[in-house]
């Protein structure tokens, strides 16, 4: 499957002071720590960096500021703002006056289409997961290699580095604002295509020709293209690029014709695994036994397997690898307190939830999940999947909704998600929380030794959940 793609790439001045607004943010974060580690100067703003973020930032010579103004951009070489960042931001509308403003994820494209054998991992979910397997294959491959990813490796102290010289870089590439769209990568891997981030994109036909258009300007660089055909939207993005047969598909057995790669999930074992059998278009099969559970974790590792692949290694490289992946911190991380075990995952997408539930199932006497709804157009896509996917746990306490600024929706709040929740399973105790007051002290009654507490949320609803098993 080893195929080189000849592609062209920009340089990048070296040594660049670089301001990043927001740089405490996770993905913001990684990223300052990459251009940090190649040589950068690194500065930046953050009203809500902590003590300990500043102090880490001060003894690598890098000073934050946590007051946001124009004149901290002095100096700078260039300028990059996160999501989050809106464009009355004094400090960023400086730097667009000035011409050296761009996002973060505008940035990481620049700096990633430089390197001559950039990685780039995108779809709609599982994407972090899927980026830290083809970073994990080719570390156990013996391969020079630098990340930038979302969220650290389970082992790992940072979520990304920088190897000088590195035959690879491998990113998590974001799709939800559509930066994805300035990648052109040696390899780019598209992971899945489901409904999701609606407050950007129309509906699934508008990110099925996203994805596409994305494709199609990659193949024309050079490009070599894999395809997961996964989620409900593959079949509209396989019909966007029927004809381009230069495209590696990855399918369950049986779904296309002559995929380079096509793939069986067995059914979880004790440990909620799933056996995963790869055939390949040359006849070659072999297997992967995962170290993480769940279905839809065992595609995103038949994803990392076909980039390795499509690279060079061997299967048994790749294989033996897999095997020992433990995932990334806080993306459905298992940890063991006492009598109890939390599972932490940021990810709020149904299909995630339903791969967790899946497999911590093998794991636990009872699962309580606590989960935060967030964003209205998110909801309104989500309701009913979301609903049925919850309903496969025990007891889930649901935070109050969080609208992210958006209008609110007649009929999406979370007491109307739990009583879905109970029409789908009688068996499962749903409750929705006015405040998240009420939530952590009816879980401190509810939760009983041997249970598994599942949190779907961010940092402080993971704090919630520590306080509550210890």
């Amino acid at each position: 499957m080893t195929r080189r793609a000849a592609k062209q790439h920009k340089a990048v001045n070296p040594d660049m002071k670089i301001y990043l607004i927001g740089i405490a943010g996770a993905g913001m974060h990684s990223l300052a720590l990459y251009l940090s580690d190649a040589g950068h100067q690194i500065s930046g703003s953050d009203p809500g960096a902590s003590e300990q973020t500043c102090e880490f930032w001060q003894k690598r010579g890098c000073l934050v500021h946590r007051e946001q103004k124009a004149e901290n951009i002095t100096g700078a070489d260039l300028v990059i703002y996160s999501a989050a960042i809106p464009a009355s931001n004094p400090e960023r509308l400086a730097a667009e006056k000035m011409g050296i403003a761009c996002s973060r994820g505008e940035a990481l494209a620049r700096f990633a289409n430089a390197h001559k054998g950039s990685i780039a991992v995108c779809g709609t979910h599982g994407k972090g997961t899927t980026a830290g397997a083809i970073l994990h294959v080719l570390k156990k491959a013996g391969t020079a290699v630098s990340d930038i990813l979302g969220a650290v490796p389970i082992g790992c102290h940072q979520p990304s580095l920088f190897t000088p010289n590195a035959d690879y870089l491998v990113c998590e590439v974001d799709e939800s604002d559509k930066t994805n769209q300035y990648h052109r990568p040696q390899f780019l891997l598209i992971n899945n295509v489901e409904e999701d981030h609606l407050n950007v994109y129309r509906d699934l036909d508008d990110i099925a020709e996203s994805f596409a258009s994305h494709v199609r300007a990659c193949l024309a660089s050079g490009t070599r293209v894999i395809i997961h055909y996964a989620g409900i939207g593959a079949p509209k993005l396989y019909a966007c690029l029927k004809d381009c047969p230069e495209i590696d598909w990855i399918c369950q057995e049986g779904e296309l014709e002559s995929p380079a790669m096509a793939i069986s999930v067995g059914e979880p074992d004790d440990k909620g695994r799933c056996l995963l059998t790869i055939r390949e278009a040359t006849g070659m099969i072999y297997q992967i036994l995962p170290a993480i559970g769940g279905r839809a974790n065992a595609q995103n590792l038949a994803s990392a397997a076909c980039v390795a692949r499509t690279i060079g290694l061997a299967p048994e490289t790749i294989a033996n690898a897999l095997a020992s992946y433990q995932g990334l911190n806080d993306r459905c991380q298992i940890q063991q307190y006492g009598q109890y075990q939390l599972v932490t995952d940021y990810a709020s997408h149904p299909t995630c939830v339903q791969n967790d539930i899946s497999w911590i199932r093998n794991k636990s006497n009872r699962i309580v999940v606590i989960y935060h709804p967030y964003r209205y157009s998110l909801m309104k896509c989500h309701w009913t999947a979301l609903a049925l996917a919850l309903s496969a746990a025990d007891v889930v306490l649901l935070a109050p909704m969080d609208g992210a600024g958006e209008q609110p929706i007649e009929g999406l709040n979370s007491e109307d998600l739990a009583h879905r929740i109970s029409l789908n399973n009688p068996n499962c105790k749903a409750v929705a929380f006015p405040s998240f007051d009420a939530l952590e002290e009816t879980a401190q009654r509810t939760i009983q030794p041997g249970d598994s507490l599942l949190i779907f949320g961010g940092g402080s609803l993971f704090d919630l959940g520590r306080r509550i098993v210890s």
